[in-house]
């Protein structure tokens, strides 16, 4: 194809030759038409790069908020994670509140049990506090990805270090806990009760006729008048390591408290433990009679310290209600 202008320059010739049909094809176009096609040509091509270039804005925009969008579902998920981690120190900060009760509460009980009851040097010992520090677990901070804001990064760390303050509280508590519980132990296994109230007719120490030979020997524990029946109560928390008779104290009670601590109980009436039972302090364990080598109903009490025999007098320190007979 090509084109020639006309001699008159008002229109241009457009030849179209045909290889094929061995054709020339003449199109004759007016410089008017030819300019007002100029025309639409170049609005055309403006109205395609504005839509190219609308396009690609858009499509520009779009990855934007897409974008956008996934920044703020991972933030999102940042925040639930965030209260699911505050829910939880919520509840850890409800759990201490409830030990340093119990703690408090354990300590009041220790006080009063101190006041009443005679601690030996072993148990002292055993009274002091722990030397050692606590166990505290070191835990490494969340490395926080760059993207995240400031203030997501700020939580981040500073629930971090909640954890590892309401942590190192915790362990401490179980420490304070640990330390309570085995001085109330020790206290409640420490023989400081009455276990009847009544006349002490023979101290502790005093010579005993032995028999018929003459002979005397020193009295291993203490006798205490009561009428008979009156029930004999455990001085302190213990296991029953004999029930049963003895040849000199008649039926017989033994246990043993821990620590060091043992208690006998003879010229019983009855006895109401079998071997074997742990019982509780102020627990009824028989009741007082005549049984064995004796000239009336009374309570033969002794305190073992460590297999040794003790004066039981400086243990009487608490008296039980319930161990006070009404005339």
């Amino acid at each position: 194809m090509f084109w020639k202008t006309l001699p008159d320059k008002k229109s241009y010739t457009f030849l179209i030759l045909s290889p094929k049909a061995a054709k020339v094809n003449r199109i004759t176009i007016g410089r008017p038409l030819l300019s007002v096609l100029a025309v639409f040509v170049g609005i055309a091509f403006l109205l395609y790069a504005f839509i190219i270039y609308d396009y690609m804005t858009n499509t520009r925009k779009i990855f934007e908020i897409q974008k956008l969008r996934m920044h703020t579902l991972s933030q999102r998920t940042e925040l639930r994670h965030l209260m699911e981690k505050i829910a939880i120190m919520q509840e850890q900060a409800n759990k201490l509140k409830i030990m340093e009760r119990q703690a408090i509460t354990d300590l009041g009980e220790v006080k009063e049990l101190k006041k009443t009851t005679k601690v030996t040097p072993v148990a002292r010992k055993a009274l002091l506090p722990y030397d050692r520090e606590p166990y505290f677990l070191k835990e490494q901070a969340l490395i926080l990805e760059r993207e995240r804001s400031q203030l997501i990064s700020h939580f981040h760390h500073r629930l971090l270090e909640l954890r590892k303050e309401a942590f190192q509280r915790e362990q401490n508590l179980k420490e304070l806990q640990g330390l309570i519980g085995a001085q109330k132990s020790i206290l409640l296994s420490t023989p400081s009760l009455w276990p009847i109230f009544g006349r002490i007719t023979s101290g502790f120490g005093e010579n005993r006729q032995v028999g018929a030979s003459g002979g005397t020997k020193p009295h291993r524990g203490l006798d205490i008048a009561a009428p008979m029946g009156t029930p004999i109560l455990a001085p302190a928390d213990g296991i029953v390591t004999f029930s049963g008779w003895g040849q000199e104290y008649g039926r017989l009670v033994c246990i043993d408290h821990g620590y060091g601590f043992a208690t006998i109980y003879g010229h019983l009436r009855e006895s109401l433990v079998k071997a074997g039972k742990r019982i509780r302090k102020g627990q009824a364990i028989g009741t007082v009679g005549v049984s064995g080598n004796t000239n009336g109903p009374h309570l033969h009490y002794e305190v073992c310290v460590k297999g040794s025999r003790v004066n039981p007098i400086p243990y009487l320190t608490q008296l039980s209600s319930a161990s006070i007979q009404k005339p």
